[in-house]
């Protein structure tokens, strides 16, 4: 097998994977042992460490390390450290996280304008915000990132009402209207566990949404237009779906999922800053 071929990058990236996964299970087994935090995303890892005998610490790695040796990696150890777009701090003992945002990055922009529709906007703008207060760990931290985020899409041009519209159904989901404007410690606590709950059951429903795919049985519809009672639309189409077809032997709700979505452009300006084809001239 010629060294440098396809076949022996993958194998060697299967070989690294599974290293890996060994390396995270035997350093995830010594920190629950003592009550620690842990985190991994691809081939980076974050954890907590109480003990503050560095050299303790640095053992412990290079221990794991020689039973691993196709394994490397570099630690940086610090009280203040970045993993995944947040800022976590110890500070005096007490883990703080927020937003980081990188200071070469515009503050005011949003993260694609040409070519998605307004309910893309929606969708970003809601997942922004349960961002926010998922990764800020104080009431004030996460205040001042909601208030950057409205910033941003009233700079990008949508409507105050779009903005109020967004907030007021974030907060309201939980019927936790007063923690706009409230900096209430033990209320802000109280919210952020709901959406933490919130993401479990998202990531258990994104789980059956895989199945239903891997299946076959996941069926989507796209909107010629996304203007409208599209909420109205949505419960009507699901209601009359499930009264026709729940006795159906593929088409049932237990058998099928069916997803509306909207492809239409949400403005003219929009439209016209599409890139086009190039076309040649013969």
């Amino acid at each position: 097998m010629a060294k440098g071929s396809p076949t022996t990058m993958a194998l060697s990236e299967t070989l690294s994977t599974i290293y890996l996964f060994v390396w995270e299970s035997r350093i995830t087994k010594e920190l629950r042992s003592k009550n620690e935090l842990f985190g991994r995303y691809k081939d980076q890892i974050f954890f907590t460490w109480n003990n503050s005998n560095e050299k303790e610490l640095c053992r412990f790695l290079q221990t794991l390390q020689d039973k691993d040796s196709p394994i490397q990696f570099q630690q940086r150890i610090a009280s203040t450290v970045r993993f995944l777009n947040v800022h976590i701090d110890n500070l005096k003992g007490e883990l703080s996280t927020r937003i980081y945002h990188q200071a070469m990055m515009q503050k005011y922009s949003l993260p694609y304008v040409v070519g998605h529709s307004k309910q893309a906007h929606s969708d970003w703008f809601r997942s922004a915000l349960i961002r926010a207060v998922c990764c800020s760990s104080s009431v004030d931290n996460f205040h001042l990132e909601r208030v950057t985020l409205e910033l941003t899409c009233l700079t990008n041009g949508y409507s105050l009402q779009f903005v109020e519209t967004q907030v007021e159904h974030f907060f309201g989901y939980f019927h936790a209207h007063e923690m706009r404007y409230s900096k209430d410690p033990t209320m802000y606590d109280t919210f952020r566990k709901n959406w933490f709950s919130y993401m479990t059951m998202q990531y258990e429903l994104t789980d059956k949404l895989h199945q239903f795919n891997d299946k076959g049985q996941l069926i989507q519809l796209n909107y010629r237009y996304e203007h409208g009672p599209r909420c109205e639309f949505n419960e009507q189409f699901h209601r009359l779906w499930s009264h026709y077809f729940h006795q159906h032997p593929t088409l049932s709700k237990e058998k099928t999922k069916a997803l509306l979505t909207t492809k239409q452009q949400h403005s003219l300006n929009t439209l016209l800053a599409e890139e086009k084809p190039t076309n040649l001239i013969q």
